[in-house]
């Protein structure tokens, strides 16, 4: 199911959950709106970390019915909850249609290196001066080559400035002999707060001239030319990260919501992000999803736990920094 075709009474419980839009409860009964104001309530709860829309599972078996999910660090016994932070069963929309929820244990979700130095290719360790992760992909932007992968790799979190170096492989692979093969061009700083206000995590540099020579613009999975397409539950996808080479994950929840702690920037909210099995380790930030059937680029990872991974979907990334995908 595409994210279009999802219903339209759990995109709208979602958002009165999680207050997207400033969305009104007027059209509410007085009992329907305490209730949701309830929920808000919950989700302020740090054991809860994320929310979004999912299949139900029950008995470890995925049952088919979507619901509104609750993702929590550590699912705990009902005996040991009180009963004003239980997630209610059922929720009411406006239209007075009942939206059945789920709780998911997810783990601590964090932003998260392959290495080599010649040439530069998808997958590998790159970085900051202070930061190590995956180089995404080689794109173009006007007539120019860029690194692209996220703004926690490359751009120090929004606090790097334009013209900081870019090293390949990154600090944490180099011995101690940093290779400067660019300079941070773009990104995009961080609305901070417990709001859902950021679609991706992604920064460009440009590729110095003496490597242009020194360029692989092949990207495991896909094929020529390179295209995009948008991610939906239960696709296979497939990557290569920094820490853990190649691996496969599927497509979960299209509509994932999160507040991620940025080091030295504070809580950063992002919303319709993509969550997936797990397919990933620390120090993959900033590698390439790609759908293992149509191989075409569907996101940009940036998170993850020790159960799920999490990745910006590529259409928000090249709208952002506007970029293309080359071949060659």
């Amino acid at each position: 199911m595409a994210k279009g075709d999802t219903p339209k009474e759990l995109v709208d419980a979602l958002d009165l959950v999680s207050g997207e839009k400033a969305l009104k409860l007027e059209s509410l009964s007085g009992v329907e709106t305490r209730e949701v104001r309830r929920v808000r309530t919950i989700f302020e709860d740090p054991n809860i970390v994320a929310i979004g829309i999912s299949q139900k599972i029950s008995e470890k078996e995925n049952t088919g019915e979507l619901g509104v999910c609750f993702y929590v660090e550590k699912k705990l016994a009902r005996s040991k909850m009180k009963n004003n932070k239980m997630i209610p069963p059922v929720l009411s929309v406006a239209d007075r249609k009942a939206v059945f929820t789920d709780v998911q244990q997810i783990g601590k979700v964090r932003p998260q290196i392959n290495k080599r130095k010649s040439p530069l290719l998808s997958g590998f360790s790159v970085g900051s001066s202070i930061d190590t992760g995956t180089l995404g992909a080689i794109v173009k932007k006007g007539k120019k080559l860029f690194v692209l992968s996220n703004s926690h790799v490359l751009a120090r979190s929004g606090l790097g400035k334009v013209g900081d170096k870019i090293i390949f492989p990154g600090k944490l692979d180099n011995g101690g002999r940093d290779q400067v093969i660019a300079t941070l061009s773009a990104f995009l700083k961080f609305k901070t707060g417990d709001d859902f206000l950021n679609r991706v995590d992604a920064a460009l540099a440009e590729i110095d001239e003496d490597f242009l020579e020194k360029i692989d613009f092949s990207i495991r999975g896909t094929k020529a030319p390179l295209a995009t397409t948008v991610p939906v539950r239960g696709m296979k996808i497939v990557t290569r990260g920094r820490t853990s080479g190649d691996t496969e994950g599927e497509v979960q929840d299209v509509h994932f919501r999160i507040v991620l702690p940025y080091q030295g920037v504070g809580q950063v909210g992002f919303l319709d992000q993509v969550k997936c099995s797990h397919y990933s380790k620390g120090g993959d930030s900033g590698a390439l999803i790609v759908d293992k059937t149509s191989k075409k680029i569907v996101g940009l990872h940036f998170a993850g736990s020790p159960i799920a991974s999490i990745f910006n979907p590529i259409a928000e990334v090249v709208k952002a920094l506007k970029f293309r995908f080359v071949a060659a």
